[in-house]
């Protein structure tokens, strides 16, 4: 039966066109190799090119369109961006802000993934805006304006699939663009958190407690924050298992860092932690326990607070402080008078609570020299009032962490292995980056009481 005009017209030479039905037709790659055995030429049907109907004509096949894109992109050709129409509603103000005030990290990332930039752009955005799956990237992100100034090739779902994974293989141009934020000689932050993963083709979930207090497979991830730049500047996937400093001298030499100072929350206390990060080296401020041995509230008993060594003011508020060496470290007690009332009226109330029998005047009477105080152990050589402003730094990376758990929502994960993995963590953690930098404009404007960065512009608190 012979094709009809409309598809025959679109067959080159090299191609074979088959039937469907009466209004379809596809198009395929054909070549003929000689066949010893049957002593005749065999043909080869090659890979699909596309459809043909009367109405549309012939359509590429939508593999053949990403396999090209990426081709196109490995080769660094320009992308063909069409103009705006009129009429077409497009995101402006996140795109714009991305272009114009995160410049330097779009920079930074031509640089250091000269093929990749423009898909790790695309993918941070529609994080950051929409927490999109790899199924709706290339939908949620044909909706910005950003699309039109940098393109959108190479989103299909499975298009992204490969790159991740090739992008996850490549921890050492991931490292140079993290080395590029960090200070060597900065303050620095280690935190760690968790991530639950349901993959079970991977060695990094591993079964261990969770920061909720369950029992979960998880992931964990080490981070670094820079205290001067405000900003998560590196990370690390650890196995799930390890939560203690024993990663840290692998992330410090990682990083780059040579002296910086890392600050700790008292989660990471203990006799053989501070032992650890002694023989590597590492100096640091630690948030010690209340119940530490060798610490003496009573200094801080009397009004006048007689027993202090000097004070302080920390946002408008007196800070009293009194050195102390612990197991041959210096420890400094600080006393905030104005935090004291806040727990003491809080015991108080849990006392006068019927249904809190665990609260009572005796537990008061035993614990009341403690509010108000934090104890730091620092090796760091600064005096107490810069040890307390950098500890202090901490409250801000909670709230980034929060911030990836549940703005970004990367508290977990359903990559299956542990490059794509490496790659999905290096998207969040350039978004955490984007949200980070947006926090901090709200506070410099005054604006942080009444806004909070959100998916989609700012929402009112």
């Amino acid at each position: 039966m012979a094709h009809p005009d409309w598809a025959v017209k679109f067959r080159r030479p090299g191609t074979e066109l088959r039937r469907v039905n009466d209004s379809l037709y596809k198009l395929y790659e054909c070549s003929s190799v000689y066949d010893k055995e049957k002593k005749r030429a065999r043909k080869i049907t090659g890979k699909y090119l596309g459809s043909i109907t009367e109405a549309g004509g012939f359509k590429e096949s939508r593999k053949r369109i990403m396999e090209r894109e990426i081709a196109e992109l490995k080769e660094g050709r320009s992308a063909v961006v069409a103009e705006p129409k009129i009429g077409e509603v497009k995101e402006f103000g996140l795109s714009d802000y991305i272009l114009t005030e995160q410049s330097d990290c779009i920079d930074r990332l031509k640089r250091v993934f000269p093929e990749d930039w423009s898909r790790i752009i695309a993918l941070v955005y529609c994080r950051l805006r929409f927490q999109s799956p790899m199924r709706r990237v290339a939908g949620d992100f044909a909706d910005s304006y950003l699309s039109h100034k940098i393109g959108d090739r190479g989103l299909s779902a499975n298009a992204l699939s490969g790159f991740l994974h090739d992008l996850g293989t490549k921890r050492d141009k991931i490292t140079e663009y993290m080395r590029s934020y960090i200070d060597p000689l900065d303050n620095i932050i280690f935190d760690g958190t968790d991530q639950l993963s349901a993959s079970r083709c991977m060695d990094y979930p591993q079964l261990t407690k969770t920061k909720r207090g369950t029992f979960d497979t998880a992931v964990n991830i080490m981070w670094i924050f820079n205290c001067a730049k405000h900003l998560p500047v590196y990370y690390r996937l650890m196995p799930g298992s390890i939560k203690d400093v024993s990663a840290f001298k692998v992330c410090l030499a990682d990083s780059g860092i040579r002296d910086g100072v890392a600050i700790i929350d008292k989660g990471f206390q203990s006799a053989s932690n501070i032992a650890q990060l002694d023989k590597l080296g590492i100096k640091f401020t630690m948030a010690l326990k209340r119940s530490t041995k060798g610490l003496d509230y009573s200094i801080f008993a009397w009004r006048t607070n007689d027993g202090a060594d000097g004070a302080f003011l920390y946002h408008k508020k007196p800070i009293w402080w009194k050195r102390f060496e612990i197991d041959g470290h210096e420890v400094f007690l600080y006393l905030d008078e104005a935090h004291r009332i806040d727990e003491s009226e809080d015991y108080m109330r849990r006392v006068f609570d019927p249904e809190m029998e665990e609260y009572t005047m005796d537990g008061y009477k035993a614990k009341s020299l403690q509010f108000g105080t934090l104890a730091l152990m620092s090796t760091s050589g600064k005096d107490a009032e810069h040890v307390y402003l950098d500890y202090k730094t901490r409250g801000d990376v909670e709230q980034a962490i929060d911030a990836f758990k549940n703005v970004i929502e990367a508290d977990h994960s359903y990559m299956q292995d542990e490059k794509s993995l490496e790659a999905w963590t290096f998207i969040c953690m350039i978004a955490l980056q984007w949200y980070y930098d947006l926090s901090e404009r709200l506070k410099k404007a005054e604006l942080s009481n009444r806004y909070a960065p959100s998916v989609n512009g700012f929402r009112l608190r």
